[in-house]
């Protein structure tokens, strides 16, 4: 499966990304797609169901999400961290999410929480470099089957 975009969001907004590949023609404004993205799992989780929403499935994509809590310094309580994955719409989706995504997912949580945590996370630019970090993580997950190829074929012996 190929990964698109991978990041977090908070209070909803996206504190950080990792772009992989193109998801369309025109660029989507982030932080309205976090704003409709957190209202979404909000509401889907109010109104249908106690357990978190693991994913939305479209016609070609899929937006996987998993959530944790995290800190900020102008904050008593824990408030929600959620990351997500844009990933293309493949067969064995169910499979991948959980025991491939959702782990990584994690780890780019677990991460940031290590570097940010108990921060002011209002102020995003500091998040910039963190795309790095999102793309050490997702590394293979997030290349195209040429890609792949074409890593194992140019590496060192």
């Amino acid at each position: 499966m190929v990964i698109r975009e991978a990041g977090l969001m908070f209070r909803g907004f996206t504190v950080c990304n990792g772009k992989f590949h193109q998801t369309g023609a025109g660029e989507i404004d982030a932080d309205l797609r976090s704003g409709l993205l957190t209202a979404m799992l909000n509401f889907a989780e109010t109104a249908f169901t106690s357990e978190p929403i693991e994913y939305f499935e479209g016609k070609k994509f899929v937006i996987a999400f998993t959530q944790d809590e995290c800190l900020a310094d102008d904050s008593r309580q824990p408030e929600p961290l959620i990351g997500f994955a844009i990933l293309d719409k493949r067969k064995k989706l169910d499979k991948y999410i959980k025991k491939v995504l959702i782990p990584l997912l994690k780890k780019v949580i677990n991460k940031f929480k290590t570097e940010f945590e108990g921060k002011n996370l209002s102020e995003i630019s500091q998040f910039r470099g963190f795309h790095v970090e999102i793309e050490k993580i997702f590394g293979m997950e997030s290349k195209k089957i040429d890609q792949r190829l074409t890593g194992l074929f140019t590496q060192k012996l």
